[in-house]
């Protein structure tokens, strides 16, 4: 028996699922201000549908990112803590893979698929995949960048067949619409966001490796603060030379 669960994180939306065999047991999603709040809830209702433990289970994946900086941290952390203690096997997924992979159904055999994912500060996030099979194999590093520079990214990343089967999804190009309409059909019915399910879909067809001392969260760019100080913030609020004179 092969049993996946799987956590992903990296949007304001909680999701979780447990695939037994290839087959979907439960799968539970939640909109949620900290996925601290309801992510080990989803877990326990999972693994109770499937009358399983952490330790039955064959790995534990995560959707590794990009994305919400706070919701990527609290996912692994999570599950690099299930894994730990269960003594299972720790299997880090791209969010725009799984994103991608979610879409396949609502797109043809032959298309590229560009998941697109808002990024905030009026940037996006984006993948760019192509299908074997049921399977996606990733077409170059994934990015963030502004939506009106997408069009230059995929020149460089795609050759001009390839650009003729290109199809967006996801929420970032949902969001960006009017900028990004002449770029690549919209497939309207595709995944907006990363799920737990595909997640565990992909996992199944990863090779069989241990990620858990290993795995981090895949932000593609930096935190707030090291934008704001690349060279640390050497007088914070809480360092030596910021304590006031006595």
């Amino acid at each position: 028996m092969s049993a996946i669960l799987a956590i992903e994180t990296s949007t304001l939306t909680a999701s979780v699922a447990l695939v037994r065999d290839g087959h979907v047991v439960l799968a539970k999603e939640s909109g949620v201000n900290t996925h601290s709040e309801t992510l080990l809830a989803l877990v326990d209702e999972c693994l109770t549908a499937g009358n399983l433990a952490l330790a039955d289970l064959s790995t534990i994946a995560v959707g590794a990112g990009p994305g919400s900086f706070t919701g990527l941290r609290i996912g692994m952390a999570t599950v690099k803590g299930l894994c730990f203690a269960a003594g299972v096997s720790l299997t880090p997924v791209s969010s725009l893979a799984a994103t991608a992979f979610a879409s396949i159904p609502h797109c043809d055999d032959n298309n590229i698929i560009a998941a697109v994912l808002d990024a905030r500060r009026k940037e996006i996030f984006v993948g760019l995949f192509a299908r074997e099979g049921g399977k996606l194999a990733r077409l170059g590093e994934e990015h963030v960048l502004a939506p009106a520079h997408l069009t230059e990214l995929l020149g460089k990343e795609l050759t001009e067949e390839q650009r003729s089967r290109l199809v967006m999804c996801g929420d970032g190009a949902s969001k960006y619409a009017k900028v990004l309409k002449d770029v690549a059909p919209f497939v309207a019915k595709a995944a907006q966001i990363p799920t737990a399910t595909a997640v565990a879909m992909l996992a199944q067809n990863l090779p069989a490796a241990d990620a858990l001392a290993s795995a981090k969260p895949t932000y593609v760019r930096l935190p707030e603060a090291e934008l704001k100080f690349p060279d640390g913030n050497t007088g914070g609020t809480f360092s030596a030379q910021a304590k006031p004179k006595t």
